[in-house]
């Protein structure tokens, strides 16, 4: 329920101020790394949404597959001068640059002449690249930087060398790699950097590099926090086509000419000798082979098609903008209303990331701005649920003396109420007893108080029966408000049908109270419609709800003037407008009021018309 009290604006204020207040714990949150899994699986979610795409760079993989361990002519490991063979072969064939995802790294025990025969056919090639790395080794007490390059014989012979490494998150996937490690003073650049600079004929000397791009030429690659590229997976394991290794070797069973001018990838795809790795595609048991990741890398920087991913300052100003919106969508309404809002947001959140991720390339991990959705609503609903309870309770409080419980609940379900004061139509009942105090000094206290308590409680309940609101007992007299603080439409008709059953229900009292000989009792009931100003009235200490203003006061005058015409109930002129139809009356004109300079007519209510 959202209640129009005075400080309602001061309470939209602390709400937005609340929602600002989460969206910054909700950054400080975000920052600690505690979601990086989920943000993680978020975008491994938007690749499988998109699907798998055509990868555009002139690829193909050679794969070191079981099927080839089958069909060679020794078993593995092989003699390195396969791998010359090989390279004889699509070097022939027209490959325009050969690498390997595999480094060299130690001299042929077997055979030292193997060595020599593959290091001559990737010097004649002229366009072979080789896999080196730098690693790493940790203990508690040190760590151990060091590069790991191909053997002399290979290295002084090849095109170049180029890192074979990619990036590992948290969750041991991988969505990044490297475009260059710097090590003791020197750089070296990524395999696929290296096979492109082999592809397109480039020089080193011409490589530019900024934070946020690298420049060769041709090449404008968009980086990740300086040496990184975020890989645009073209799809899952077996995307780029994939010839195995022996028929290469041999010759035969493929088409010679599909090599011509492309760039051929040689590496392991066997899950025997374990270069596969989890990727934003991998499901339960299937991995992709570390020499497709490179081929999803050179695919990346072939295409252009470079994924971008916001940053820290963009991630802060548009989880600011989400908390002020979901503040401003959900301060007015209630819970349940918020949190249809909070689901639509959140499904419009994920609908927008997905298609900017497909048509724009761009990467907002969804979780981020979901659990600042998420926090802002949770943090806000407490305040609002905090104060409204607070508010509920005032309202139970003020109005549980007035009208009855079901009045109250239906108050505090359904209405707005100003505390404060507003000006409402309503019809006010002043009941009066004709000549209590006289009749109160012949007869014993104790029966003084059981007569009026008796009277009250049966007037009380008549009064709440009919939606009305108990203002306030005046020593005898009863006053009664219809209309506020609920509204109510036929507030009139409620106030004269009252006073009737208040007069049926006083003779049923005194037919009582004769038989056990007590006194009885007459009274005098004045009601009257109009504009009046009800609200919260009091002073600090001590407040009550009431109305006031000249229609309450010619209520009570209408009340007295009931001795002067000997009659019972008397309404006004604005009541018997709203009442005529339903009630039989006697007329009095030219009635003249205390405080009022004109003349009124009035109206006794004789009965109502069933």
């Amino acid at each position: 329920m959202a209640l129009k009290t005075k400080n309602k604006a001061s309470h939209k204020r602390y709400i937005i101020l609340i929602g600002i207040l989460a969206t910054f714990i909700s950054l400080l949150i975000i920052l600690s790394g505690i979601f990086k899994g989920l943000e993680s699986k978020s975008i491994d979610w938007l690749f499988l949404k998109r699907g798998e795409i055509k990868p555009l760079a002139p690829i193909i993989i050679v794969a070191i597959d079981d099927e080839s361990f089958k069909e060679m002519p020794e078993r593995w490991t092989w003699p390195r001068n396969f791998y010359a063979t090989l390279i004889n072969n699509l070097k022939k064939w027209g490959a325009k640059a050969i690498a390997f995802d595999v480094i060299y790294s130690e001299p042929t025990t077997k055979n030292p002449k193997e060595d020599k025969l593959f290091a001559d056919a990737v010097k004649n090639a002229g366009n072979v690249i080789l896999g080196m790395g730098i690693f790493s080794d940790v203990t508690k007490s040190y760590e151990k930087i060091y590069p790991v390059f191909p053997i002399n014989q290979l290295a002084d012979n090849c095109f170049s060398m180029g890192l074979i490494h990619h990036v590992f998150d948290i969750d041991s996937h991988i969505r990044k790699s490297y475009m260059f490690l710097d090590y003791n003073k020197k750089r070296y650049f990524s395999l696929s950097l290296e096979i492109l600079g082999a592809y397109y004929n480039l020089k080193k000397e011409d490589i530019k590099i900024t934070y946020n791009e690298l420049t060769w030429n041709i090449l404008k690659i968009k980086l990740y926090r300086g040496n990184q590229i975020i890989i645009n997976y073209a799809g899952g394991p077996k995307s780029f086509i994939t010839i195995p290794f022996y028929k290469v070797y041999y010759g035969k069973g493929i088409d010679k000419n599909i090599f011509k001018d492309k760039i051929v990838l040689v590496g392991s795809t066997s899950e025997l000798l374990h270069d596969v790795f989890l990727t934003p595609f991998s499901t339960p048991g299937v991995m992709m082979p570390g020499v497709e990741i490179h081929a999803n890398v050179l695919n990346t920087i072939f295409s252009g098609k470079y994924l971008n991913q916001i940053g820290k300052i963009g991630l802060f100003l548009l989880l600011l903008a989400i908390g002020i919106l979901t503040s401003f969508l959900i301060f007015n309404i209630k819970a349940w209303q918020g949190l249809i809002v909070i689901v639509f947001e959140i499904v419009f959140i994920v609908i927008l990331s997905v298609i900017l991720f497909v048509k724009e390339n761009f990467i907002i991990s969804f979780v981020n701005p979901i659990f600042t959705v998420l926090l802002c609503y949770l943090s806000i609903s407490t305040y609002k649920v905090t104060v409204e309870e607070k508010e509920k309770r005032k309202i139970k409080n003020i109005f549980s003396k007035y009208v009855s419980k079901g009045v109250v609940d239906e108050l505090l379900k359904n209405q707005e109420v100003k505390l404060g004061g507003e000006k409402r139509v309503v019809s006010v009942l002043f009941s009066d007893i004709r000549g209590f105090t006289s009749m109160s000094e012949k007869i014993k206290p104790e029966e003084v108080v059981s007569i009026l308590n008796e009277y009250l409680s049966e007037m009380t309940d008549i009064i709440f029966t009919n939606k009305g609101t108990l203002d306030k007992f005046i020593g005898d007299a009863v006053m009664a408000v219809f209309g506020s603080p609920i509204f109510l439409k036929d507030h009139a008709q409620r106030a004269v049908k009252t006073a009737v059953l208040m007069i049926k229900k006083l003779d049923e009292l005194n037919e009582k109270w004769e038989k056990q000989g007590k006194k009885t009792l007459k009274i005098g009931i004045g009601i009257n419609s109009g504009e009046v100003i009800a609200g919260n009235m009091g002073s600090l200490k001590r407040m009550e709800y009431t109305v006031i203003g000249d229609n309450v006061n010619l209520a009570s005058r209408l009340e007295s003037m009931n001795k002067e015409l000997g009659t019972e109930i008397l309404i006004s002129e604005n009541t018997y407008k709203e009442v005529k139809d339903i009630v039989r009356v006697r007329k009095f004109e030219n009635i003249k009021i205390r405080g009022k300079e004109e003349s009124i007519t009035v109206y006794e209510v004789l009965d109502i018309i069933d």
